[in-house]
C-alpha cells in the first residue's frame, strides 16, 4: 500500500512539473488544432518571383551528391523535381531587395526551413564567395556586373543558372 501511495505521489508531481506546462503551451495547442507545422508541409502560398534577371550561384563543393545538385538545378530552372533531403542556406546582398524578393519566392516553393535566407553586405558575400565559403548565391544581374562577380562565378567548382523573374500582373 505504501508503494502504490509513493508512485502515485511520484506520478501527479510529475505531471504537475511536465505534463501541466505543456498542456499549456502554445506548440500543444497547435498539434490540438492542427495547425502545427511539420518538416514536410509545403508553403501554402507561393511568392510571385521579381521581373529582372538574376543569377543563381551554386558552391559543388557543399553539395557533393550529383543526384541533389541535378534537383536544385531543376528547382531553380523552373522544372518539376521531386523532394530534395537537404537544407540550403542563402545569401543574397542587403543591398540587392530584388535578389532578396527573388530567394523568398523560391523559399516559399520548398517546405517550411528548408531554404535559410541570409543578408549580408555585398562585398563582405563577394569576398567570403571568392574563397568558397558559401552554399548558394541569388544576386540580381545588374548588381553582379556592378560589384564584379564574375570573379566568383568563373572558378570551376560554381554554377551558375539564369533566372528570369517575372511578375504575375493583372491588367
Amino acid at each position: 500500500m505504501r508503494a502504490l501511495r509513493h508512485t502515485l505521489t511520484v506520478a501527479a508531481l510529475l505531471f504537475l512539473m511536465l505534463g501541466l506546462p505543456y498542456l499549456t503551451s502554445d506548440h500543444f495547442k497547435a498539434v490540438i488544432s492542427g495547425e502545427a507545422a511539420d518538416a514536410v508541409t509545403s508553403a501554402t502560398t507561393a511568392v510571385d518571383a521579381p521581373s529582372g534577371e538574376f543569377l543563381v550561384l551554386i558552391n559543388r563543393d557543399k553539395h557533393t551528391n550529383s543526384e541533389n545538385l541535378a534537383l536544385w538545378h531543376d528547382f531553380f530552372e523552373g522544372r518539376d523535381f521531386s523532394f530534395v533531403f537537404e537544407d540550403i542556406v542563402c545569401t543574397v546582398s542587403s543591398g540587392d531587395p530584388a535578389g532578396l524578393e527573388m530567394a523568398r519566392s523560391f523559399q516559399s516553393r520548398l517546405p517550411e526551413n528548408q531554404m535559410k535566407i541570409k543578408t549580408e553586405d555585398g562585398v563582405l558575400m563577394l569576398s567570403k564567395a571568392d574563397s568558397g565559403k558559401f552554399d548558394i548565391i541569388i544576386i540580381s544581374s545588374e548588381l553582379a556586373e556592378a560589384m564584379g562577380a564574375g570573379t566568383v562565378y568563373t572558378g570551376s567548382r560554381v554554377d551558375v543558372i539564369r533566372v528570369k523573374g517575372e511578375h504575375n500582373e493583372e491588367a
